[in-house]
């Protein structure tokens, strides 16, 4: 199966050959956009090198592959003292810093949030019913004093009739729910 008759494999038959042309140039741009992008990356990594520590670069520049050096000064060098006491910091370096500050301020607080709302993520899959914030306190109010108070704001005399009927529905509901154990769909996590 791997070969025809004339002992040609399926691949390099004349039908595929405009596919394994541009195969062919796109592997070619391929490697090209790679070389010059590596080759961007030196470029850059060096300058910025460079512009940050030139008197490093021309002191080591005179090194040889078969020299050596001490352990003492390796340690010392390797800590780089800047003085920053007579550095001029212009405002528009302030603004940028205390900009910054607050960007990550921001991004603090929105991670915070962000956790603090998937903590309350029920998935979609799980019953409701389990996810229960059970605490071993009393309760500090009567069950059920503030919902009638709400009823009562809401639907004034006629609220007793309303909150019967919404009660006799979330029981029929939940009779059927443990009857039935449905599974919730879809299966993604929902903020409820």
């Amino acid at each position: 199966m791997a070969s025809q008759g004339d002992g040609e494999v399926w691949y390099a038959h004349p039908v595929y050959a405009r596919y394994w042309q541009h195969y062919q140039q796109a592997m070619n741009w391929h490697q090209r956009h790679k070389r010059a992008y590596r080759k961007a990356l030196e470029v850059g990594y060096f300058q910025t090198l460079y512009s940050m520590y030139p008197p490093a670069m021309q002191r080591y520049s005179d090194w040889h592959a078969d020299e050596s050096y001490e352990t003492e000064e390796s340690s010392d060098e390797s800590q780089i003292e800047c003085d920053v006491s007579n550095m001029d910091i212009s405002e528009e370096l302030r603004q940028y810093f205390a900009q910054t500050e607050r960007h990550r301020q921001e991004l603090k607080k929105q991670q915070q949030m962000e956790a603090e709302q998937h903590d309350s993520y029920v998935l979609a899959d799980q019953d409701l019913h389990r996810v229960s914030w059970r605490s071993s306190l009393p309760p500090s109010e009567r069950p059920g004093e503030r919902r009638t108070a709400e009823m009562k704001k809401l639907y004034g005399k006629d609220a007793a009739k309303i909150q019967g009927m919404e009660t006799a529905m979330q029981l029929t509901f939940d009779r059927n729910c443990d009857k039935k154990q449905p599974k919730y769909w879809p299966v993604i996590p929902l903020n409820l």
